[in-house]
């Protein structure tokens, strides 16, 4: 069972991802809960999950198969999207290339539907780091109003607050920016499977 550190820590990891799963949904066409559709290709952000002391989270994008002339031409552009991300910072703990049946329920029509699919991993200690925590304990002790801070039950300090903050915000910036180098891998990897047609 969670610990309360670890509960604030995936209630606001939780909340970052919200954000910016909505951001991409705004920006591009939604789709059901947490998926965006960008030029044919539908992406999705998955919820994030406590680890121990670590908070993981997937995003997946569909390989476009009407564009691809076999089977094993989804197994090129997988290897294409590794190789496209392979010198990214952060690198994900897990990388598949993931295939799903949906059959309707009258069972008259069956899709397969092959994704990307990518696990990242975040420590705690990652989320935040102690000296920007205390510069903006410091700003806040000036201006009370220079940043609004939930009001929380039994996180009484200051810094406690802070820390729930820089989570948020870190994992909101995590999730934008590693679902934006999975959109422009598909850009580039598909260009240039388009160029070889």
């Amino acid at each position: 069972m969670a610990n309360f550190r670890q509960q604030l820590f995936m209630q606001f990891a939780s909340k970052g991802l919200a954000a910016s799963t909505e951001a991409f949904k705004v920006q591009y066409q939604p789709k059901k809960e947490n998926r965006f559709h960008l030029d044919g290709i539908t992406y999705e952000i998955g919820p994030a999950q406590l680890q121990g002391d670590s908070i993981e989270f997937e995003i997946s994008s569909k390989i476009p198969q009407d564009e691809l002339t076999n089977r094993d031409d989804f197994a090129s552009y997988f290897a294409a999207i590794k190789t496209f991300l392979a010198d990214d910072s952060k690198q994900p703990v897990d990388i598949d290339l993931e295939n799903i049946v949906h059959q309707n329920p009258d069972g008259e029509e069956t899709k397969e539907r092959d994704y990307v699919r990518l696990l990242y991993r975040y420590d705690f200690s990652e989320m935040y780091s102690d000296a920007a925590v205390a510069k903006d304990v410091v700003r806040l002790q000036k201006d009370p109003t220079a940043r609004t801070l939930p009001d929380l039950p039994n996180v009484n300090t200051l810094a406690g607050r802070v820390v729930l903050m820089h989570v948020e915000e870190f994992i909101q910036g995590e999730v934008t920016e590693r679902m934006q180098r999975l959109i422009e891998a598909n850009q580039e990897v598909r260009q240039a499977f388009t160029a070889e047609r």
